[in-house]
């Protein structure tokens, strides 16, 4: 398995224990523990891009010094193994680099997931303002994740349940405002100034990517008229599956100018040209590869558009040649 693949893997066994940890039922540790691991996921995925771009050189990781005799050496731990990059420097590598993928929203997110980390000692726990702020941060980076887990690696994360579990349940949760400055201890004031300048930064943000998510809990009833049927197969006599217009895109998140420029970023050799079309043609058929829903779901009549799974990037990959950085 190449290095990049086996770092992807590892990442994502990382944020399902992110998750497994924040949904425990009673668990003081919540936020804590989230914000260890998922960082830890988010650097391990960040990594395997890094050496995915880079020919799947294990060295593209660690940072050249030059020693007390001038000669380049590569920078080494308190053991004497190497020292890899951190976080938060390939992170903004990815940003200046216009073909990754990793957009602002994203970058801001992990900033404030890597502060939520490093302030955890002095996190409590104790607060409902601080946990939705902490849940709002996580919620986001997850969604983030996904994304470019999928764009990156074609990551096949359906099989989990790759979700928060709202503590919005609890009464209160979505309306809790920050209680007095005096009562919160210097480092969370300003944990909690930091991340809403991060949110400030990125209000006019229209992307994919985002520095926070605010949840909202609605109770509807099972038989909901806003649930569609569909079948993803060609087989009539398959089952048939009911599922809320909003939940599509959850396994079919891109349009086709998102398709598009991901492929832009992706191959150095990639035309949208006639030959492109008629690759392309064949697969946006299959429903694994795609799914035409309406724009409006309560009008039979109105306009449809065509959604994209990140699978089909595994597909067009035989096709075309993946970028490499030097």
């Amino acid at each position: 398995m190449p290095l990049s693949a086996d770092l992807a893997a590892k990442s994502v066994q990382a944020a399902i224990a992110a998750i497994e940890v924040y949904n425990k039922p009673d668990f003081s540790y919540r936020e804590e523990a989230f914000s260890l691991l998922m960082t830890n996921a988010w650097e391990l995925l960040i990594k395997a891009k890094w050496v995915l771009d880079h020919g799947e050189v294990p060295d593209s990781l660690y940072p050249i010094v030059v020693d007390g005799s001038g000669k380049q050496v590569v920078k080494r731990n308190r053991c004497g193994n190497p020292l890899s990059f951190g976080l938060i420097y390939l992170v903004a590598k990815l940003l200046e680099d216009k073909n990754s993928g990793l957009e602002q929203g994203c970058h801001d997110n992990i900033l404030a997931l890597v502060e939520i980390r490093d302030n955890a000692a002095h996190l409590l726990n104790k607060d409902l303002f601080i946990g939705r702020r902490v849940l709002e941060v996580g919620t986001a980076s997850l969604r983030n994740y996904l994304l470019l887990g999928t764009e990156w690696f074609q990551l096949d994360l359906r099989r989990y349940n790759f979700f928060l579990m709202p503590i919005s349940f609890y009464h209160g949760f979505e309306t809790a405002e920050a209680a007095l400055g005096i009562q919160y201890p210097e480092q969370v004031k300003k944990l909690l100034e930091f991340i809403g300048a991060l949110e400030e930064k990125n209000s006019g943000n229209e992307n994919r990517q985002h520095v926070a998510l605010r949840l909202e809990t609605k109770f509807v009833r099972g038989k909901d008229a806003s649930a569609v049927a569909y079948r993803l197969t060609d087989d009539p006599e398959a089952p048939a599956i009911a599922i809320r217009e909003e939940d599509v895109l959850k396994n079919y998140p891109m349009t086709y100018a998102d398709l598009v420029g991901a492929m832009k970023r992706r191959y150095e050799d990639f035309l949208q040209n006639a030959e492109f079309h008629k690759l392309f043609k064949p697969l946006a058929k299959e429903t694994k590869f795609a799914l035409v829903r309406q724009l409006n779901p309560n009008n039979p009549g109105s306009a449809r558009q065509r959604f994209y799974n990140a699978n089909i990037l595994q597909e067009l990959d035989k096709h075309y040649k993946l970028r490499k950085k030097t």
